[in-house]
């Protein structure tokens, strides 16, 4: 005998059956539902139907359509005769794959298709079949897998750079309601030598990945946190599996900066990293090698694959998602590469990284320009001491440090020693230190800390009384609060911060000096340990939480079965019954989730109550499965079911 409901059907299939449902459509599970009659209420909504159908690809939408064409129900014969012959076999899958997801239900003779799965079709056009194939181009695979390494070393190096950018006074303020100016956002775009869209995505990955944060200070900024120095010391294959697996992660658009600001939670957009997913799956479907001819081939396979969510907003992130697919080193002239199908396969992506990436070196040229030349990139801490002694002044195959007096200045004032530097340079320089370079670090260690500066609230000692002189002259002196103590001495009731900032437009080097008369070594300034992103809301079903369920449902429809009989097989009557005493009865059996009996007119039903307000008992009806809205007033009686 057929099913004659959609919980009917469900009760007749076997624990593996459901179990693919479950899995299939995992937002059922969430709460679980108590018997099968609530799985059908909720698998038939217009809510979780609507969640099905977005993941349904063309072929499968196609056979709902003329499930849903052939009016109430139709058999399974008469549904593949619709179709062409040879597509006959793929017809059939995707016919099971409509029962499997509850979307149709049924035996062969009666299929049915959901009501609300059948509302959800209106407005969508015919969908061709069968496809066009996706056309590609062919590349060498040797030259994707450089290009990819390629990119992804330029991405890392980006994100280095925009660190020690940010390690200074000179960081980015914070917006007022969180995010990064527009002027800062070409500032750092400048900075990395990318346009302002590059330069948006390596800020949002940076920050996805814990590298940046808001330091939380009054005058708040964007820095570095401390994870981005144990990510810095990390070999390049798991710096870029750590920013690839972020960006892969987020679930926010860098390619909409503009229509709000980079850093802000204006661009949070809960569906990318699913649509990211989509499209790594989509270029893992080509053999390796091969790229789209056009990105509009992806948008098209995209289309295919999930018509119900095509639209022009999600073909631009789409296209967005390829080029920082490209920019990031997933791919290498649009061709999946083997480390970026590794990451979204979770596989070994660390070791062909590794593979696909230059080794990097322990050594540089230096020049008599004052420039020191890396011929490929660097071992992390020799990159970071050179950034600590110079500028980085272009970026690409080869990095060009620039030093300059204000660049020795800084390592002066991180605590390095003039003959440390010296003996440094010489141990990584496959050239002699040029006599410019050598001369530069001498004068700057001359020069630095004959000035000291320290707290009285502030004082500042030279032995120089005309620089002190000088200081006592300038204009800002008396907004300091300067006082001479003695010859060599001048109290500052200002912060020492502003005496140093008056010092250096005097041409001068300070230094600040703790209370032992030892200059104090400045730290690079670093956020606060930047919080977890959120996680992406993925109820997935487990396979413990899908096996809890189908034992709760199997005990529950068994107790439930013997309701129906209760009802049906014993020829239960209902005597009609004041108003106020329904009311209460009613009222019990929503207190206590029971099912309950009513008599609505000529029908009697066994129902559970969900709720009653303004005069209406709103219901799922354990026969059918459906939500029901019931005027309360035109219930002639209810009874509570018997218990099992």
């Amino acid at each position: 005998m057929p099913p004659r409901s959609l919980a009917d059907d469900l009760r007749s299939r076997s624990d593996d059956d459901l179990a693919l449902l479950l899995r299939a459509r995992p937002d059922l599970l969430h709460p679980p539902p108590p018997d099968m009659t609530a799985l059908a209420s909720r698998a038939g909504s217009a809510t979780s139907t609507a969640r099905a159908l977005d993941r349904l690809d063309a072929l499968t939408l196609r056979v709902a359509q003329q499930v849903a064409a052939r009016g109430e129900c139709c058999g399974k014969d008469e549904l593949l005769d619709a179709f062409p012959a040879a597509a006959r076999d793929e017809v059939a899958g995707a016919l099971d794959r409509l029962r499997t997801l509850a979307l149709v239900w049924g035996d062969d003779q009666s299929l049915r298709l959901v009501r609300t799965a059948r509302d959800g079709l209106v407005g969508l056009p015919d969908i061709a079949w069968p496809p066009e194939p996706m056309r590609t181009t062919a590349l060498e695979s040797q030259r994707v897998e450089r290009t990819a390494g390629q990119h992804a070393l330029a991405a890392i190096l980006a994100v280095t750079a925009l660190a020690d950018a940010w390690s200074g006074p000179e960081a980015p303020a914070v917006l007022r309601k969180g995010g990064l100016s527009a002027r800062d956002l070409t500032a750092t775009a400048r900075l990395l030598d990318v346009d302002e869209p590059t330069a948006a995505l390596v800020l949002e990955t940076a920050y996805a990945a814990g590298l940046v944060a808001r330091d939380a200070e009054a005058d708040e900024r964007w820095r570095p946190t401390p994870a981005y120095d144990a990510w810095h010391d990390e070999g390049f294959p798991g710096r870029w599996v750590a920013l690839a697996a972020a960006w892969l992660r987020m679930p926010r658009a860098p390619s909409v900066v503009g229509e709000a600001h980079a850093l802000s939670d204006d661009l949070a957009r809960p569906g990318l990293p699913l649509l990211r997913e989509h499209v790594l799956a989509l270029l893992g479907t080509l053999p390796p090698g091969e790229a789209p001819a056009d990105p509009s081939e992806v948008v098209r396979a995209l289309d295919l694959a999930a018509p119900r969510q095509a639209g022009a907003r999600r073909e631009e992130h789409a296209r967005a998602i390829l080029r920082e697919l490209e920019f990031l080193g997933f791919t290498g002239g649009g061709a999946l590469a083997p480390m970026g199908r590794a990451l979204a396969d979770n596989g070994d992506a660390v070791a062909l990284a590794a593979v696909a990436m230059p080794e990097p070196l322990d050594h540089v040229l230096l020049q008599a320009d004052l420039t020191a030349v890396a011929p490929g990139p660097l071992r992390s801490d020799l990159d970071r001491e050179l950034r600590l002694l110079a500028d980085v002044e272009s970026t690409g195959g080869a990095v060009v440090y620039r030093f300059s007096t204000a660049s020795i200045r800084r390592a002066l004032d991180s605590g390095r020693d003039p003959a440390a530097l010296l003996a440094f340079l010489e141990g990584v320089s496959r050239t002699p230190v040029p006599q410019p370079l050598a001369y530069l670090v001498e004068d700057a260690a001359r020069r630095h800390g004959i000035v000291r500066v320290g707290i009285a609230t502030a004082y500042v000692r030279c032995d120089d009384t005309t620089v002190l002189d000088a200081l006592l002259a300038h204009p800002r002196a008396g907004q300091l609060g300067c006082t001479r103590a003695s010859d060599t001495v001048v109290t500052v009731a200002g912060p020492v911060e502003e005496a140093i900032k008056v010092l250096h437009e005097l041409g001068l080097h300070p230094v600040p000096e703790g209370v032992d008369g030892e200059p104090v070594v400045r730290s690079p300034e670093r956020a606060p340990q930047a919080p977890a992103p959120p996680p992406v809301l993925r109820r997935d079903a487990t396979s413990a939480l899908i096996a809890a369920a189908l034992a709760g449902l199997r005990r529950e429809d068994g107790a439930a079965g013997r309701a129906r009989r209760n009802g049906a097989g014993s020829g239960i009557h209902l005597d009609p019954m004041p108003a106020a005493d329904t009311v209460v009865v009613l009222r019990r059996a929503i207190a206590e989730s029971a099912p309950v009996w009513i008599a609505y007119g000529e029908e009697q039903a066994l129902i559970e109550p969900l709720r009653m307000a303004a005069g209406t008992l709103t219901a799922i009806d354990r026969e059918s499965g459906e939500v029901r809205t019931l005027p309360v007033a035109l219930l002639a009686a209810a009874r509570m079911a018997d218990p099992a």
